[in-house]
């Protein structure tokens, strides 16, 4: 199941506020349930750089299965340049883990492109990795990310 979340902001608009919050019915493994998640992202265009930061909660998405997990919340930092056409960024953070028998913290790094195909369409794509597991050195969920998204510029 893919979800496509359109937000009122272009790329070159990073000087507001984009909060968001989607629900959306799931259906796996013969179960029913509602999966939310809630993000709130503000940056800031420095000439042909950009700096940004995203605080999120999920309870589905592509992270919250990776690291085996029935929520996560996550901090992300980002960080890029315009490279014209194209924009270029890396991702620092971390997440949180929340699990039926506790909770597993670790970190994310990643980079990423971003890519207006026409004034009103971008493609973003973006490959993390994430570590989230006890720091008692026992095996922990981690692995890699790859994501593309897609944003309307209304």
């Amino acid at each position: 199941m893919a979800a496509l979340i359109a937000q009122t902001s272009a790329a070159e608009e990073w000087r507001t506020a984009q909060p968001g919050y989607s629900g959306e019915a799931s259906a796996a493994a013969g179960t029913a349930g509602t999966a939310r998640s809630f993000q709130f992202a503000f940056g800031r265009q420095l000439g042909g750089m950009f700096l940004s930061g995203t605080v999120m909660m999920e309870q589905s998405g592509l992270l919250t299965t990776a690291v085996q997990a029935e929520e996560t919340h996550q901090l992300r930092l980002h960080a890029g340049y315009d490279f014209g056409p194209a924009t270029g960024f890396v991702t620092l953070g971390g997440v949180q883990a929340e699990t039926s028998s506790g909770s597993r913290q670790g970190p994310l790094f990643g980079l990423g492109m971003r890519f207006p195909l026409n004034r009103a369409l971008q493609v973003t794509g973006e490959l993390l990795h994430h570590e989230a597991g006890p720091r008692d050195g026992s095996a922990s969920p981690r692995g890699e990310t790859l994501s593309v998204r897609a944003a309307f510029r209304f």
